[in-house]
């Protein structure tokens, strides 16, 4: 993991806070008058857990989170989203990169002029994005800028901005602009001309009770009620047409529909905001979504990918959300090892492999020609497996141990892409997996490529 240094900024005189209530909210005043918070907040930039700052009309944002402007997407970090895009359009699955933008970058008008003591710059953040989705675009992948769209249009008719005011996630208004963006891109892809358009209308719902942990934290640092995490909510509903409700169609679908898998974070899987719904609206396509609260960068991509039901069934359109804050080189070269391999599907029959106690199997690789590009899928044949450990045992008698883990928050999907990269050619003699749940007949071992044929 990395370790991030916290900043804190020392101010050059003692700063003593007076609090004046005024009206609804209690106002805390630096000596000059100027007001610096209108609830009574304190020491929000000295939080531990998360430092914060406040903005215009009741905005808070995170110092690290939301304005600091280097984030790391290397060109390194293309070329694997260029590798995996041209993977999983050799299976007929179009990718579609969705790079989240932080508050700062749509409603920098908000951010307050302290910010600028954390090195905030709106013109600089605002082209940090846009450099992202060209460098993207330039490499062939389908990347969509929802950052300018959602600036030009931040707020909706019920003065409800596209991001929560005291918690970091996006709104339904902010779901619905960014879904539009993306499913304008969608239907300009030479993909969408074979899909066939399936109606959904938004239905406003109730909204469900949203618990923030931003906001828990914010309120016991202010005097008066911070902003509710609650907003206007909306449901897809499907509207079948004529021919449909006489039977004439399968309503429900069928193995053959268009379909799109949503990959991402909590952003994508929060009911209040009700991403996947807006962009069956605007794609006119339906969404089945994988998403993961928690699972950080790689957590919903992994658990997707890596399953037996994506092999099976791949959809046509994968749109993969990330906030552009996340680090996608964070762990090096291999979840994307695993990523690619699980794309391109291209694996060798079952290698011969023994038994070696319960919970684990070994093959001999002495005649098996490998190089480092490959990987070997371990795939103990169902989806108890959280854990592999891999155990390689090379020609010069030398034993490399590695493992691969599942977190709780990820789903279990039993299936293992171990890379060989860095791996001399013909280093390997034997391999010995261990799992953390008993093998049968069904645990096989394989060997899958990360190139496509144009690249090897």
């Amino acid at each position: 993991m990395i370790r991030v240094r916290k900043t804190r900024i020392l101010a050059g005189t003692a700063v003593a806070a007076v609090i004046v209530a005024t009206g609804h909210h209690a106002h805390a005043e630096m000596p000059d008058g100027d007001a610096a918070s209108a609830y009574g907040c304190r020491s929000l930039e000295e939080i531990a857990e998360l430092q914060m700052i406040e903005g215009q009309d009741g905005m808070f944002f995170r110092i690290l989170a939301d304005l600091r402007l280097q984030h790391a997407f290397t060109d390194q970090t293309v070329d694997h989203l260029a590798a995996m895009a041209k993977a999983l359009e050799k299976n007929g699955t179009t990718l579609i990169y969705v790079p989240l933008p932080t508050k700062s970058q749509v409603l920098p008008e908000l951010v307050p002029e302290r910010a600028s003591l954390y090195g905030f710059d709106a013109g600089i953040a605002t082209e940090i994005y846009d450099d992202v989705v060209r460098r993207l675009n330039d490499k062939g992948v389908a990347a969509v800028d929802i950052a300018t769209p959602m600036r030009k249009n931040n707020r909706n008719s019920f003065g409800e901005y596209s991001f929560f005011q005291a918690d970091f996630h996006w709104t339904a208004h902010g779901a619905d602009v960014a879904a539009k963006a993306i499913g304008d891109r969608l239907r300009a892809l030479p993909a969408y001309a074979d899909v066939t358009p399936v109606r959904f209308d938004m239905r406003e719902v109730p909204p469900p009770e949203e618990f923030s942990s931003m906001r828990e934290m914010l309120q016991k640092h202010c005097i008066s009620h911070v902003p509710t995490v609650t907003a206007h909510t909306y449901e897809a509903v499907r509207v079948e047409d004529d021919a449909a409700e006489s039977g004439a169609m399968d309503i429900f679908g069928s193995g053959d529909e268009t379909t799109i898998a949503l990959i991402g974070t909590s952003y994508s899987d929060k009911p209040i905001s009700n991403f996947s719904g807006y962009l069956e609206h605007w794609s006119s396509i339906p969404v089945e979504n994988y998403s993961i609260s928690g699972g950080n960068q790689f957590g919903s991509i992994l658990s997707y990918i890596t399953s037996r039901e994506f092999q099976e069934r791949r959809p046509r359109f994968l749109i993969w959300e990330n906030p552009i804050y996340n680090n996608l080189g964070q762990y090096g070269a291999a979840p994307w090892a695993e990523i690619v391999a699980a794309s391109l599907g291209e694996c060798s029959p079952a290698i011969p492999a023994n038994a070696s106690g319960n919970n684990a199997v070994e093959a001999d690789l002495s005649t098996t020609k490998l190089s480092d590009d490959d990987v070997i899928l371990a795939d103990i044949g169902s989806d108890v497996s959280r854990k592999a450990t891999f155990t390689l045992t090379g020609a010069d008698g030398t034993v490399r141990t590695r493992s691969i883990e599942r977190g709780d928050r990820l789903r279990s999907t039993g299936r293992y892409f171990f890379s060989l990269g860095g791996f001399p050619e013909g280093s390997i003699e034997k391999v010995a997996v261990s799992f953390d749940a008993p093998v049968d007949d069904t645990t096989t071992l394989s060997i899958c490529k990360t190139k496509t044929g144009e690249q090897s």
